[in-house]
């Protein structure tokens, strides 16, 4: 079996620019994968850095990192540079992942959609909002978010919590 990554995220420190220049060259011309920088765009003074040096095709944006306003910036202006956008998560529930997922439906400019972190939540407290088939990820039609907090479980992540060494030292209750 082969497996061939779409794209390669951040392979190299977030301050080594041309050490992501070089794995990304690599990368496309030999093996033909997208190097998508990841940590290292975390403003728009990175994604200039970016295209100026021409250093990679692909910005990963995370709404966590950069915000609404600041993804905006930062869309528009990899595209005037050609640059394929993907958007993905910090892990973060489902309310963070659909406002995310609707961005990218709505605004239809990304290549790349990552919006999995979700799955690595032992307890994600949010239900509905949208529904994920394999690659494929369908939104309700419901108003804003379409997503609603599912209370008992967040209660339980509180209880399970509230027992652990790391609560109770916060708490003054472990010497």
């Amino acid at each position: 079996m082969r497996l061939t990554p779409v794209p390669f995220e951040q392979p190299v420190h977030r301050d080594d620019w041309d050490g992501l220049r070089y794995v990304g060259n690599i990368a496309r011309e030999r093996y033909g994968v997208s190097v998508a920088a990841d940590e290292s765009c975390r403003s728009i003074v990175d994604v200039y850095k970016i295209v100026e040096g021409n250093v990679l095709g692909v910005i990963n944006i995370k709404l966590a990192k950069v915000g609404v306003m600041g993804a905006l910036e930062i869309i528009e202006k990899a595209k005037a540079a050609g640059l394929d956008l993907m958007i993905g998560g910090m892990v973060e529930t489902r309310l963070a992942m659909g406002f995310a997922g609707q961005l990218a439906a709505g605004l239809g400019c990304f290549k790349f959609i990552d919006l999995d972190t979700p799955l690595l939540l032992s307890d994600d407290p949010v239900l509905e909002g949208y529904e994920v088939s394999g690659a494929t990820y369908k939104f309700t039609n419901a108003r804003g978010h379409g997503g609603f907090l599912h209370w008992d479980t967040l209660l339980n992540v509180k209880d399970n919590y509230a027992n652990t060494r790391i609560w109770k030292s916060i708490n003054g209750q472990v010497g």
